[in-house]
């Protein structure tokens, strides 16, 4: 598997690479708030650090002869993918009419309580604290207007 993980680290570098020369063709930051280049930026920023960091780990690692057998992941791996994509689906279609917030919440929420399967209140509470930190980050420090639901938040 080592040989994998380096040549996707490495198409992952390049692409960082990509993402952040394209970034400089749009405005880093307009008058108050962040611009159409901030996130592509900080991104491949961080998609860089992360690959070299593969590209590192993976030189420094032993190959192991397990790594060889099993390609890929079992059946219930397959299914929590597919029901992250599906409640990821869910939240992208439901955001503009429940809100955010409202969304963020019950998204957080779902994915806590029914595949890590924490405590109700546990779920409850983090997707409320999530959901919390989000809107404090974009609406009020970053200037960045969220949608609104039929509740008004």
């Amino acid at each position: 598997m080592k040989r994998g993980d380096r040549i996707f680290a490495i198409i992952s570098l390049g692409l960082s690479f990509w993402l952040i020369l394209e970034s400089f063709k749009f405005d880093y930051m307009t008058t108050y708030t962040p611009g159409p280049g901030f996130h592509p930026f900080w991104l491949g920023v961080c998609l860089g650090l992360l690959s070299l960091f593969l590209i590192f780990d993976t030189l420094r690692r032993k190959d192991r002869k397990g790594d060889q057998k099993k390609r890929l992941p079992g059946k219930k791996s397959l299914l929590r993918v597919a029901l992250i994509l599906l409640f990821t689906a869910g939240f992208a279609l439901s955001m503009t009419t429940l809100g955010f917030v409202l969304t963020v919440t019950v998204f957080v929420f779902v994915i806590l309580f029914v595949l890590e399967r924490y405590t109700l209140f546990r779920s409850i509470f983090y997707g409320i604290i999530m959901s919390g930190a989000v809107l404090l980050i974009f609406r009020y420090w970053l200037d960045v207007d969220l949608p609104r639901g039929w509740l008004g938040f």
